[in-house]
């Protein structure tokens, strides 16, 4: 993984075999950040596990094969004592075929390169709403 990292950018270039959520929290963490929005993204996956909430848990799906990185959304927030990064994508298949959804672990193919906006007036953690722990953003003083 290689970072290089500003008050205006965060800017991640990943490897063969290296998985995007831990390298967005590492990467957060590294430059002192506690919330960050995911501004851009390209490359390449091998595997990437899909979860789907059941109003309890997560369904989960891996899917090991080699995939494009059609799109990539999301953001790095504070769940509990941690970093959580919360990503949603579309992977391309080589017939142009898609899959999509929330993103539980992906895994480098080849190369990835991932733009986070560090956000300095918002910070972003996580409340109970009465039904789950949802993003509970709150201004800065």
């Amino acid at each position: 993984m290689k970072i290089a990292a500003t008050d205006e950018i965060i800017a991640l270039r990943l490897s063969d075999g290296e998985e995007v959520m831990d390298s967005l929290a590492y990467a957060c963490r590294e430059s002192d950040v506690d919330s960050a929005v995911l501004v851009s993204a390209v490359g390449m996956v091998s595997s990437v596990t899909f979860g789907w909430y059941n109003g309890r848990d997560y369904t989960t799906e891996a899917v090991r094969e080699t995939m494009e990185l059609g799109s990539l959304s999301g953001n790095v927030s504070y769940r509990g004592a941690k970093l959580y990064p919360h990503l949603h994508g579309v992977f391309n298949r080589p017939d142009h075929t898609t899959l999509g959804g929330h993103l539980l672990q992906v895994v480098v193919f080849n190369n990835m390169e991932l733009f986070l906006k560090p956000l300095t007036t918002v910070r972003l953690g996580h409340a109970f709403d009465g039904s789950f722990e949802a993003l509970a953003p709150e201004k800065r003083l």
